[in-house]
């Protein structure tokens, strides 16, 4: 009987002390501050530009919606970028993803997946004055490229966006659109 006692005695210790060691801290529960660079993006913006020629489509103009909104917790600003279809745009880019904070690399990230298969995910070290930029791979069928998006803001409803890719040590620009708050 002293052995089962002294056993569940050292299982209730351990676990105290498991507990303890392993138990996030209140500050952690909560979603990091630094999160709050990304409201700018909340709600839903019409976009327009350019998409320029490249290996999969030639240069045409673009029109599309963003709608973004915090989620899970207000930990993840998702967000849905949908071009229209035109004659000019018969295939239109869609893409889906959640903007957030890495609390290790301390970095806002992104991750996102598109209507070509693609996937990426980047980061950033946060506004720097009017703009963020966002580098990090991005994988397209067979390759991964380097990329970079840049938002710039214009005013408090209006950014410009331009993204580019990196090929043979070059950055090569991939569109490049200016969007308007709606809502």
């Amino acid at each position: 009987m002293r052995r089962v006692s002294l056993a569940l005695m050292l299982v209730f210790a351990t676990s105290a002390v498991f507990a303890q060691t392993t138990a996030p801290k209140p500050d952690m529960m909560k979603p990091d501050p630094k999160l709050r660079q990304l409201d700018y993006f909340a709600g839903t913006w019409g976009c327009s530009g350019t998409a320029f020629a490249n290996p999969m489509a030639p240069e045409h103009p673009t029109s599309a919606t963003v709608s973004a909104g915090w989620q899970l917790g207000d930990y993840w600003l998702a967000f849905t970028y949908a071009e229209m279809q035109s004659e000019k745009n018969p295939t239109p880019f869609t893409a889906t993803g959640w903007m957030g904070y890495d609390m290790e690399q301390k970095k806002l990230v992104i991750g996102s997946v598109d209507s070509g298969g693609g996937y990426s995910t980047s980061a950033s070290e946060g506004w720097k004055g009017d703009a963020i930029t966002f580098e990090g791979p991005w994988h397209m069928g067979p390759m991964t490229a380097k990329g970079r998006d840049t938002f710039t803001k214009k005013s408090a409803d209006e950014f410009t966006h331009a993204a580019y890719i990196e090929q043979g040590g070059k950055w090569m620009k991939l569109d490049e659109e200016t969007c308007t708050k709606s809502l």
